[in-house]
C-alpha cells in the first residue's frame, strides 16, 4: 500500500464517485481504477464492491477509510502548520551570543523580534566564542554573535560590530599613577584574562604577540567577579569591557589605564552555517538586525560598523 493508492481509494469513498476522484486528482478515470485494483491486490482484500451500477465499500473498505480519514486530515493539518511556520505564526528562534552581547545587545534585539512575532519562541544560548560557535555547528543555535577568530570554515558570517576592551588596574597599582602607558610596559606584568575560547582573550594574546609582550604570569578565569577581585587586590592588570565594570569604576575600586597605542579592539560578526538553510524565524531575525542596527542602544565601548 502506498500513499497514492490510499489517496485514490479515500477520494472515491469520500466523493462517492470514481469520476469525481479522478477530477480531483487530475488524472484519468482508468488511472484511478488501476490504483484501486493495485491497492486491493496488495492487501488481498476487496475494498469496493460493485452491484450493477451501484458501488459501496466493503467492511474492510470501511475500516481502511476510517484510517485514511485520519491520515489525510493529518496531511491537511501538517500543511496548515507549515504555512503558519512560514508566516512566523509558529516556530522557534535559536540564537547564541557571547556573555557581553547576551547582556547588552540581545535584550533589545529579542524584545523587538518578539514585539513583531509574539508567537515565536526564542532560545538564547550564551558562552564564550568557541562554545557558541560549537552550538551552531551542533545545530543547537542557528545564528550566533561571536568574536571574529579562527573558526570552523563551515561557518559563514556577516559583520556586526567592534568591541573595545580597556586596561584596568587597582588605584594603588603603579600604572594608576601615570597618565598613560605603552603596551610594551606590560612585559613581565601579571595579567588575568578570560578563559580559553573567549574572543577577547584571543584578541589580547594576538596583540601581545604583535608587540612581543610576555607577561610574567597569565591567569585565566571565566568569572567576571574573580577577575575584578584579582585586579582590585593589585595582583596585576586585566583588559575588560568597560560597561562590565561601570560600578567598580564609579566606586574607585578599579581605574582605567590609558594606552598610548589605543585600547584593544576585536570585531564581532554574526555567524551561521548556511543562509539558505536558515529557518524562517532565523532569516527574519537576521533581516531585522540589519534594519535595527542604527537603533541599537549600544554601550559606549561598542560601536556598530
Amino acid at each position: 500500500m502506498n500513499l497514492k493508492q490510499l489517496q485514490a481509494f479515500y477520494l472515491i469513498a469520500k466523493r462517492g464517485s470514481c469520476t469525481k476522484a479522478a477530477e480531483e486528482l487530475n488524472v484519468t478515470q482508468p488511472a484511478v481504477t488501476i490504483q484501486i485494483k493495485s491497492l486491493e491486490k496488495s492487501l488481498d482484500l476487496k475494498l469496493i464492491q460493485h452491484f450493477g451500477e451501484k458501488s459501496e465499500m466493503s467492511e474492510a473498505g470501511k475500516l481502511l477509510y476510517s484510517y485514511a480519514q485520519k491520515i489525510f486530515n493529518l496531511v491537511v493539518e501538517a500543511e496548515e502548520e507549515m504555512k503558519d511556520f512560514k508566516k512566523l505564526i509558529k516556530g522557534t528562534l535559536r540564537v547564541g551570543a557571547t556573555k557581553n552581547y547576551a547582556r547588552y545587545i540581545m535584550p533589545f534585539l529579542i524584545y523587538k523580534f518578539q514585539e513583531r512575532f509574539p508567537k515565536i519562541k526564542v532560545i538564547l544560548d550564551e558562552g564564550n566564542s568557541d562554545d557558541v560557535a560549537r552550538s551552531v555547528l551542533e545545530l543547537k543555535s542557528e545564528v550566533a554573535f561571536i568574536a571574529r577568530v579562527n573558526l570552523d570554515q563551515r561557518l559563514r558570517s556577516i559583520p556586526f560590530s567592534t568591541v573595545e576592551f580597556v586596561l584596568v588596574a587597582s588605584p594603588q597599582h603603579r600604572f594608576s599613577k601615570r597618565k598613560s602607558i605603552y603596551l610594551k610596559e606590560l612585559n613581565g606584568e601579571p595579567v588575568i584574562l578570560r578563559e580559553k575560547g573567549s574572543g577577547s582573550r584571543a584578541a589580547i594574546l594576538k596583540k601581545f604577540a604583535e608587540y612581543g609582550i610576555k607577561p610574567s604570569t597569565i591567569i585565566e578565569a571565566g568569572s567576571l567577579d574573580f577577575i575584578v577581585g584579582w585586579a582590585e587586590q593589585g595582583k596585576g592588570v586585566s583588559f575588560m569591557f568597560e560597561p562590565d565594570i561601570k560600578k567598580e569604576l564609579e566606586r574607585g575600586i578599579l581605574k582605567i589605564i590609558p594606552i598610548e597605542e589605543g585600547n584593544i579592539l576585536f570585531h564581532t560578526d554574526i555567524f551561521f552555517l548556511n543562509e539558505e538553510t536558515l529557518s524562517p524565524p532565523a532569516q527574519t531575525f537576521l533581516k531585522m538586525v540589519g534594519e535595527l542596527k542604527e537603533e541599537l542602544a549600544l554601550p559606549s565601548a561598542i560601536t556598530t560598523r
